[in-house]
């Protein structure tokens, strides 16, 4: 998805499944954008999201440097840098690849093709890991994320008292995770019915968001598991979705309380903003 496709949101977007060892990119060779990107390699076993499932390795820079890794991870792409091919090595279970671009239009240039990787260290500060770090929170927005991250670099909002249909595990990476891009996110297995959020209605942000919930069975992308319910707008007009759906939040428009009305399977739930921060005030109390 694009930004004609998200009501003018600045970045694109793309979800999806990989089910089998292989070789992908967009292009022959290696891949430039004139925008900075990160591509999201995590895992479908809502039991432990740090468990990825598959053994990866992606090639960056024009010496095509080849890095491999084994569990959830994000490569972050600065502008201008040539990537790819990825290389799915071994798969264990279905993993989820999703990507950001920061520009409202996707656009990519080749350059040269696929040779010999070489080894080395430039290009490997930008293989992260998905956990929450906790110095690198600068806010939590009056959402109460803060009392419930653990020591594994998993929050688990719902058993902590944020709200009962909040997530059972979630991870959230920040601007200055992501080499001081304009973007934070949230990852993250939800299972419980219930509203997500004790404190507060309705709340803003002073940055567009897109708010993304998705399913966990890779045969049946059409299908989500669960049936939501989210207020938008300074009425909170109410919308109720079952199948996987992307709620688009412009800037400082008012939107919440999201609640889960039911589950038959555990969901996933991205939240793509384009700040390197996240300021959530709380528009009623």
């Amino acid at each position: 998805m694009e930004g004609r496709d998200l009501e003018g949101f600045h970045a694109n977007f793309s979800f999806g499944f990989v089910r089998k060892p292989q070789v992908f990119h967009p292009l022959a060779g290696q891949t430039v954008h004139p925008y900075d990107e990160c591509l999201v390699f995590v895992g479908t076993d809502n039991t432990n999201i740090k468990y990825l499932g598959a053994e990866m390795s992606v090639r960056l820079g024009i010496e095509q440097e080849e890095h491999v890794f084994d569990k959830p991870s994000v490569v972050v792409v600065p502008k201008g840098t040539p990537h790819g091919p990825v290389f799915v090595r071994r798969i264990d279970l279905p993993i989820v690849h999703f990507h950001v671009g920061l520009s409202a239009t996707y656009g990519a240039s080749q350059v040269g093709a696929i040779a010999s990787p070489s080894s080395g260290q430039r290009y490997a500060h930008l293989i992260k890991p998905v956990i929450t770090h906790p110095e690198s929170r600068p806010d939590e927005g009056g959402m109460g994320y803060g009392k419930v991250l653990g020591d594994d670099g998993v929050m688990r909002p719902a058993e902590g008292g944020v709200g009962p249909g909040n997530g059972d595990q979630i991870v959230w990476l920040y601007g200055n995770d992501l080499e001081n891009f304009n973007l934070n996110f949230i990852w993250g297995f939800y299972s419980r019915c219930g509203k997500w959020h004790r404190r507060g209605e309705t709340h803003v942000h002073p940055e567009e968001e897109i708010l993304c919930f998705v399913g966990l069975d890779s045969d049946r992308t059409d299908y989500l598991g669960a049936e939501l319910e989210i207020g938008m707008g300074k009425d909170s007009e109410r919308h109720i979705f079952n199948k996987p759906t992307v709620v688009v939040c412009p800037e400082r428009f008012p939107h919440l309380p999201i609640i889960t009305r039911w589950v038959d399977k555990p969901y996933g739930f991205v939240a793509i903003a384009l700040s390197g921060k996240h300021d959530s005030p709380w528009v009623e109390a």
